[in-house]
């Protein structure tokens, strides 16, 4: 320790010493010089930080001011910087002993690692961590809400990476599936949907990392049983070692090893409080607090303790929180009812996050970019809200977020409230939020339509956009579940076909095609004809396709009738026009097919860019049968490409050209196949299950190592996307490999 220096004087010069003197005169800085950062990273109670804070400012080595701290709220904070005398006197200072020197082969941490400081009084737990770790496979760290369960898993992350190992860190919330966890680990999409294809997937890429997945309690039932099913595939294969932290009961997790959390030792706990008081008094706090570290943070000097060491929950929730005012105490309500971590400028009152913030009573993301109540101030909290309480907080967030909402992410949070509000015409909501959110947030809806349905009293239409969902994820059993709950006639059996598509039952899914040409209103059937005929045509796996199928793709199209409205007409024949070009292509009848794309122009008002990829494709198609215009054929399907619009017929197109090119020129289909887009979330209708299908075909092709998972991934899209019969030729084809 330096001359004239009291230790926690230096740690918080050393620590302001890090930041840059051009933050002196920033309107954002970074929440690390703020009192809550100086706390996190010091690991001490705010309160511990103002006597060093005092002296080192009357000395003249720090000076405060007000600024703006970014992600922090709209409220201006104290932040502290060194003075020239500071920084003089920093450089003298030399390397910090405290501190374990580096290990040249570390390593890399990936996902949102959280940034941990000093750990007290847990050594023991952290090495008993590391071995039962080294013994099993997967290992549970378990405890209170505010316990210390995270900050011992970042120090078993810590410790694994100064081995050369890497990390992988998730922090889950209720909406979370396995595929959004993966990909807040920094693992590239796409994931395959089929679990035995995904569990392989990731112990063959990261079966030398270790998977660390904190509040695994919060995930919702909906997603909880795939997720460990993955994760016990995944141990069978000898994948990655993965450590999950939550707080009890955690019966599902019942499987594997865990050690629980207990509270800190006196002796240790003090260490949180700093050395502004007597160790007498520190001792006192620490006893009647239990050794609780979230409680011990949680104190302000001079508040009331509890009576006894086993209050915490009576402790945080009558004196704690008596300390705030009124409107702080009205902006922690809204806070402690969401369901997941928002942006600051997101609050209903952004003026409280810095006073929260400065209380301790908000957890940030790794990135500091979001930010939620601590878990054991948000439970007390929320166990003391009457019914009548959380309606009116709901009601008012539904008002405040449908001025907010931007993002997916926003809409999530606005249904999720809306939901909880017990909306009038949820009905409506859900069904606008469907078709915004399931593109790309199909997990988060899964679990909010499961909510609506148990506050709606005709939930029969709920039930029906969740079964939608559910055949999306591909997830039969999810889907019988929900069908077994819809009454309407025609929804019924547009979930019964999807099934019995995804489940590779064919005559029962032929018979709903049936039924719903019968039932169903003109429009309806004009869909349901172009559907049916599509799939058809794309339930192969080669140029060729019996007289059968033809015959049945002529039936389904005899019931078209165009309507009368020009605009739905004209979208009607340009929809038939494509079914049938790409019938005259199968067919080899290419007079047929150049005469069906001069219709396509006549009709007019659409993108050129559409006929020059329908003669791409027919370029292809004879090109195959005639290989000296091939050269032809590919320039021509380039130039048709340089025109499209559409990123999915951009990526049908140069998949055909893939395709063809499997067979001729190996070279060039990788060159190609590296351009398409790659799937990176759930499809969310038949035309992207086929896309993603004929992905995973090719990639079964191009990749040699990932061929049987592909070929599983393949499989499973066919299904989803209702061709049976190509599903069956691939399975045929992995079997051979088996």
């Amino acid at each position: 320790m330096s001359s004239g220096l009291l230790l926690p004087q230096e740690r918080v010069l050393r620590w302001l010493g890090k930041y840059s003197t051009s933050l002196e005169s920033a309107w954002d800085v970074t929440r690390d010089i703020s009192l809550p950062g100086l706390s996190e990273s010091l690991g001490v109670v705010r309160s511990a930080l103002h006597a060093p804070l005092t002296s080192l400012e009357e000395q003249g080595f720090i000076f405060k001011r007000m600024a703006h701290v970014i992600g922090g709220g709209s409220r201006r904070r104290n932040v502290y910087h060194l003075t020239e005398q500071g920084r003089l006197l920093f450089e003298t200072l030399g390397e910090d002993h405290s501190k374990p020197r580096k290990n040249h082969s570390v390593g890399v941490p990936f996902g949102d690692f959280p940034h941990g400081g000093p750990i007290y009084g847990r050594s023991s737990l952290i090495t008993d961590a590391q071995t039962m770790l080294n013994e099993q496979h997967c290992i549970i760290l378990s405890g209170l809400p505010g316990i210390g369960k995270t900050t011992i898993a970042i120090a078993v992350g810590n410790e694994i990476l100064s081995r050369g190992t890497n990390i992988r860190w998730a922090t889950a919330d209720e909406f979370s599936d396995f595929e959004t966890l993966c990909s807040s680990m920094s693992i590239p999409l796409p994931l395959p949907s089929d679990i035995d294809a995904l569990a392989e997937h990731m112990a063959l890429l990261y079966q030398d990392e270790i998977f660390i997945f904190d509040d695994i309690h919060t995930i919702s039932e909906r997603h909880l049983g795939h997720f460990l099913n993955v994760c016990q595939k995944m141990e069978s294969l000898q994948g990655p070692k993965m450590v999950f932290v939550g707080r009890e009961p955690l019966g599902s997790f019942e499987i594997f090893e865990r050690i629980s959390i207990p509270p800190l030792e006196t002796l240790e706990a003090i260490q949180l409080l700093g050395s502004s008081q007597s160790k007498v008094e520190r001792e006192h706090i620490a006893e009647r607090l239990g050794g609780h570290p979230l409680a011990i943070l949680l104190y302000q000097e001079g508040t009331t303790l509890p009576e006894t060491n086993e209050d915490v929950q009576s402790y945080v929730e009558e004196v704690v929180m008596s300390t705030l005012d009124v409107s702080t105490r009205s902006g922690l309500d809204h806070l402690v009812l969401l369901p997941r971590p928002i942006e600051a400028k997101k609050a209903f009152d952004e003026e409280v996050v810095g006073t929260l913030d400065d209380f301790a009573f908000l957890r940030w993301t790794a990135g500091m970019e979001k930010m939620e109540v601590q878990h054991l101030v948000r439970n007390v909290r929320r166990s003391t809200l009457s019914p009548e309480e959380k309606l009116k907080l709901h009601q008012q967030a539904v008002l405040h977020w449908e001025k907010c909402a931007e993002t997916p992410d926003d809409h999530i949070v606005l249904l999720f409230h809306r939901i909880s509000s017990e909306s009038d015409d949820l009905n409506t909501h859900c069904s606008s939020a469907f078709e915004l959110l399931v593109p790309t947030h199909s997990h988060a809806l899964a679990v909010l339509l499961e909510q609506a349905i148990e506050t709606s009293k005709q939930p029969s239409y709920l039930h029906y956009l969740a079964a939608k969902v559910a055949l999306d994820r591909c997830e039969p059993k999810h889907t019988h579940h929900h069908l077994e709950s819809i009454e309407e006639e025609g929804y019924i059996n547009e979930i019964e076909m999807g099934l019995a598509y995804l489940e590779g039952r064919i005559e029962d899914a032929e018979k709903a095609i049936v039924r719903g040409l019968n039932i169903g209103s003109q429009h309806q059937k004009n869909q349901l004809a172009l559907s049916a005929a599509s799939r058809l045509l794309d339930d192969r796996m080669s140029e060729n396709i019996s007289k059968d199928a033809v015959d049945q793709i002529k039936q389904y199209l005899s019931n078209i009738t165009l309507p009368d409205a020009p605009q739905q007409r004209a979208v009607t024949v340009v929809a038939l026009t494509m079914v049938q070009h790409a019938l005259a292509l199968v067919e080899e009848n290419f007079v047929k097919a150049e005469a069906l794309r001069a219709t396509l122009v006549s009709v007019g008002g659409f993108d050129n860019a559409l006929v020059l990829g329908l003669e791409a494709k027919a370029s292809l198609v004879e090109a195959k049968k005639n290989p000296h215009l091939f050269t032809a054929a590919i320039e021509r399907t380039q130039r048709a490409l340089a025109h499209q619009s559409s990123r999915l017929h951009c990526d049908s197109l140069r998949l055909t050209l893939v395709e063809i090119l499997l067979e001729s020129d190996i070279g060039l289909a990788k060159t190609e196949f590296l351009q398409v887009t790659k799937p990176t979330h759930a499809p969310n209708n038949v035309l992207l299950h086929r896309l993603h299908a004929r992905w995973w075909t090719c990639r079964s092709n191009l990749e040699p190592s990932h061929q049987q998972i592909a070929l599983k991934e393949a499989i499973t899209q066919y299904r989803a996307a209702g061709c049976p019969r190509a599903a069956n030729l691939l399975e045929a084809r992995l079997h051979s490999l088996l």
